[in-house]
This record gives structure tokens, C-alpha cells and sequence, in this order.
């Protein structure tokens, strides 16, 4: 495997809106661009201690230093940090009692002057001491506990978390049970109205739980729909959840959920708000994917994942995006990580050099900035599916994918007849259904969709996404499975409630390239275009374009 060092040498991105000059301009008919980040790295850099353990120290502040640089070099925005406990090595607070946030001030302090943000892990369920089961007295030590944090920090963090994964009696201290959907409630309702009584101006998110929906599989005690159900967005600015287990509509738990459930909270009375996506990764490179697969081909398939995350992840509106993780995870034997801290290699550490790159040359806005155009005739090659226009696939199949490249990629091709105008188009091709069944049944596909990133709309304006689509049968197949087309624009509303799609069936086409459009409002600074075919015949698109109205 290839090692790369990581230096100082690094190009940053500066967020925020500017005015778009040339380059593109003209496809676009836009004037006004506005390039903003929301992607925070799990950084970690909480772990590496100062003077805790002074043997230590200069290890540590080398892995600090390399983390905050990569940060920079990823251009991520900020780093998910905790208040440093490790699990009950420090004494959890009673009323009256001080706690020493020097360790935490100079982690801040660093984050701060390397110009980068952060969000703050409060663990309140590790360190407000809880004599009698999240009653009177917790409640007190608790109040007392988030009142020192608040005036300390004040609003400076990008969003406050109470505790991680209440539901997960792996992340509690000692024997120490997994929380209830009653006391995580309970929890969320101290803490943010604590905070806001000391400053509204703080941003509080829910206690991300490890699935957003309700299953017997996983020994959790409660869901992010549980909690939703249970009014949890009465204590929140954002709702958060993790995703550790899939991606996409056609995921086994998907987080397209997210809308859904939140409809149904907001139909049981309770506030819709924008969401959080706390940690965000999936484990790959394991035998459940690909069990013959050297290291190479599972973290380029890894690699493949992370532009298709970034469509997904976008596709929702998500406030902020958290990579989970850049160094210092565990979990799954530190498969997460996108740096590993534990191989010294010269001045630098070893990084996993494909999925670094399609970090760090994806997931910032300006790599997908609409002065850039982007290829609506389909006239330039697009030979990474992972790129460009994406093609959606299940990051993991519970049966094993036993190949290298997702199966999704076999249906959806550029191709050079066929066009509506210039020398090419996309063809979405049948998919090969099983007899009697609604799905392909290793791949899981139950539809072709095929989806381009868009940065720098501008909040508040209306936009304007037009296609073109030609829907053929396929001579093979009955009457009853006529070929369907939909286009999508997703992701502009950070809430989701704005839905913009428009579809096309073989009675309006009848083999002719028809036009289809849809008009948004952008709340966020982005828009996800997607064009979606049923599998069934053909699907060509062409003459993709999005202008502001």
C-alpha cells in the first residue's frame, strides 16, 4: 500500500458566499455563488492529553499537531471533540463541586487557532454525579454540571451534544445501563433548557441514537423514532442520529427514513427540525462485503462508498455532516479511521491514502461549485462512477457483493447514441429483476438513480432544474412493466419538508425525448439533481441544466 505523510503544506478552503466570475458561468446562467462548508472530522484530538500522563506528552502533541493539519487539509470546518473523561477517570461533578476544563481550554485553544470550529460532547450521563437514577439529585448536579460548561464555552461551539449513544450500554461506564426512552427525554430536557437559560443563543443537538429506526435485531433500548415520537425536538435545535449500518433508499436500514419519521413526529404535534448526521461512516472492508478481496480492492471499494456517502449525506439537507473517523476510533478494530495514529512513518503517520484523497478531493464545496458546470449534455467522460454524476449503490450487502465494483454500475452508462442533442446521453438500462419479486436479489436494487452534487446555490433564491428524458421498452418484458422516469432536486431544505420531484411514463414518451422540470427555494447552499429510472426498458437522459429563476 502506498503511504502518504501528511505535511504542513496543505491548500485550505475558505467558506462562505461569494460572486462567481467566468468559468462556467454560462451553462449555469447564475451570477451569484455561495460556497459553504458543514462538514465536521471526528478528530479526536481530546484524547491525545497535554500533561495528564507526562511520558506521554511528546507523542501526543505530534498526533495533535498531525490531526489539526489534516483537518485543515480535508477542509473540514471543525472537529468533533468531548469533555475529556475517558469513561469515568474523572469524578462526576455534584453541586458545589468545580471541574477543571484546563485540558479542555487548550484543546479549544489549538482548534481555535488552526482556525477550525468544533462541536462538544457534554457526557453528561459520565460526569453529573447520579445518586438515585436520574432523579431530584441528578437533576441538580446535572443543572449545576451544564451551568459551569455554559458560561465557560458560551455559544461558542457549533452545537452542543449531552451524551453519546444513550441507548448503547457499550458506551456507559462500568455496569452502568443503557438508558431508557423516558430518562434520555429527561436528560435532553435538562441540558438544553440549562444552556438556553444561560444564553438562547447556544445551539443544542438531541442525543444521537446508534439506529434511526425501530428493530429487535440490535440490543438497544431505544430509536432515534422513539425518541422522536417521544417529543425530543422540544430540547433540540437539530436532530442527530448515526449511521453506521447502510446507505440509500435501498439500504436494510436506511437513513432515507429520517423525513419519514420526522412527518410522523410533526403529525403527533411535536417541531420539525433541521438534522445532524453525528457520526457517519460504514464499516467495509470486512468478509460480510467481500471475503475475497485483498486490502487494496476493499478500501478502493471503500473509496467508491465515500463519493456516494457524500450524495446521500447531501441528499437529506443535512445541517452538518460528521466523518466518523478521522483518527482514534476503535471501533471495528480502528476500520474508521482515516489516519492511523499507531504507524510512525518518518515525521507523519500513515493514511489510508484512497479514502484520504476521496476526502479530501470531494467533500468540500468547492469541488462541486456550479461555476463549474456540470456535464448536463453528458458530452465529457465520466469514467468513476463515483464522481461527477454518482451512481447510487448499497454501501453493504448483508449477503456478501463478491465483486469489487457495486453491481448499481452495471445499468447506468454514458453512452454515444441515442442523444437528444450533441453525440451523447445516459442510458439507464433494464435491471435484471428476479422473476415475481420486487427486487434484484443479491444487489438489492430496486431502481436505477443516478445523482449529480450541486454547490453555491444561494439561500433564499428559486431555482429551476430541467431534463430531458426518452423512456423505450424493453421487447422482452410485458405491457405491465412500461419504463418510468423521475427527477429529483433533494437536499435544498434543511428540514425536508421541501420535495421537488416530477415524473415521466412510456405514455408520455412513447420512445420521444420529453421534457420534465421541477422549481425549489434553496435553504441550503446546495442541491442534489437526480434522475431515477424503474429498471424496467430503457431510460435516456440528456440536456440536464439548473438556473436560478
Amino acid at each position: 500500500m502506498k503511504i502518504v505523510l501528511l505535511g504542513a503544506a496543505c491548500l485550505l478552503f475558505a467558506a462562505g458566499c461569494s460572486k462567481n466570475i467566468g468559468s462556467g458561468s454560462e451553462e449555469s446562467g447564475m451570477t451569484d455563488e455561495c460556497l459553504q462548508s458543514n462538514i465536521i472530522y471526528n478528530g479526536n484530538i481530546s484524547l491525545y492529553s497535554f500533561d495528564r500522563w507526562p511520558e506521554d506528552a511528546p507523542e501526543n502533541d505530534n498526533i495533535r499537531k498531525e490531526i489539526i493539519r489534516t483537518l485543515n487539509c480535508l477542509g473540514g470546518i471543525g472537529s468533533r471533540e468531548a469533555v475529556w473523561s475517558s469513561y469515568g477517570s474523572v469524578k462526576p461533578v455534584s453541586f458545589g463541586e468545580d471541574f477543571d476544563f484546563s485540558y479542555n481550554d487548550e484543546v479549544i485553544g489549538e482548534l481555535q487557532s488552526a482556525g477550525l470550529g468544533y462541536c462538544l460532547q457534554m457526557k453528561v450521563d459520565a460526569l453529573a454525579a447520579n445518586p438515585d437514577d436520574y432523579g431530584e439529585q441528578w437533576e441538580r448536579n446535572a443543572r449545576w454540571y451544564v451551568s459551569m460548561i455554559a458560561r465557560r464555552y458560551g455559544d461558542a461551539p457549533l452545537y452542543y451534544i449531552p451524551m453519546n449513544e444513550p441507548d448503547n450500554q457499550g458506551q456507559r461506564t462500568g455496569d452502568t445501563p443503557a438508558l431508557t426512552t423516558e430518562q434520555i427525554i429527561r436528560v435532553q430536557k435538562v441540558v438544553y433548557e440549562t444552556l438556553k437559560s444561560y444564553n438562547p443563543d447556544i445551539k443544542v443537538a438531541s442525543s444521537p441514537l446508534c439506529l434511526l429506526q425501530n428493530t429487535v435485531e440490535f440490543d438497544y433500548t431505544s430509536s432515534g423514532r422513539d425518541v422522536l415520537m417521544a417529543g425530543i425536538t422540544r430540547y433540540c435545535d437539530y436532530f442527530a442520529f448515526h449511521k453506521h449500518v447502510d446507505i440509500g433508499e435501498d439500504g436494510r436500514y436506511s437513513e432515507t427514513d429520517l423525513w419519514d419519521l420526522m412527518d410522523e413526529a410533526e403529525q403527533a404535534g411535536y417541531p420539525r427540525r433541521p438534522a445532524i448526521v453525528n457520526e457517519n461512516g460504514t464499516y467495509l472492508t470486512l468478509d460480510i462485503v467481500f471475503p475475497e478481496a485483498t486490502e487494496q480492492q476493499q478500501r478502493l471499494y471503500k473509496a467508491y462508498w465515500i463519493g456516494n456517502d457524500l450524495i446521500q449525506m447531501k441528499s437529506l439537507g443535512l445541517k452538518y455532516i460528521v466523518v466518523y473517523s478521522l483518527a482514534g476510533s476503535l471501533s471495528q478494530n480502528g476500520e474508521y479511521n482515516i489516519m492511523d495514529v499507531e504507524t510512525k512513518v518518518g515525521s507523519g503517520y500513515l493514511i489510508h491514502e484512497q479514502e484520504y484523497n476521496s476526502y479530501r478531493d470531494l467533500w468540500n464545496p468547492s469541488a462541486h461549485a456550479l461555476s463549474k458546470g456540470i456535464n448536463g449534455g453528458f458530452e465529457t467522460d465520466n469514467p468513476d462512477k463515483s464522481r461527477g454524476w454518482v451512481v447510487s449503490f448499497r454501501g453493504r450487502s448483508f449477503t456478501g457483493i463478491g465483486r469489487v465494483e457495486p453491481k448499481e454500475w452495471d445499468y447506468v452508462s454514458i453512452v454515444d447514441v441515442g442523444a437528444r442533442s450533441g453525440s451523447r446521453c445516459l442510458e439507464m438500462s433494464p435491471i435484471d429483476f428476479v422473476p415475481g419479486a420486487s427486487v434484484y436479489d443479491k444487489g438489492g436494487i430496486s431502481a436505477n438513480r443516478c445523482r449529480r452534487l450541486v454547490e453555491g446555490c444561494v439561500p433564499g433564491r428559486s431555482y429551476r432544474v430541467s431534463a430531458w428524458v426518452r423512456l423505450v421498452p424493453d421487447t422482452s418484458e410485458s405491457v405491465d412493466d412500461a419504463p418510468a422516469g423521475t427527477l429529483r432536486a433533494m437536499g435544498f431544505d434543511p428540514t425536508g419538508k421541501g420535495r421537488a420531484e416530477a415524473s415521466v411514463d412510456y405514455a408520455d414518451s412513447k420512445g420521444e425525448y420529453v421534457q420534465t422540470e421541477v422549481v425549489f427555494r434553496a435553504e441550503n447552499p446546495w442541491v442534489v439533481i437526480s434522475l431515477e429510472h424503474n429498471g424496467k426498458g430503457y431510460a435516456f437522459w440528456d440536456d440536464v441544466s439548473i438556473a436560478a429563476m
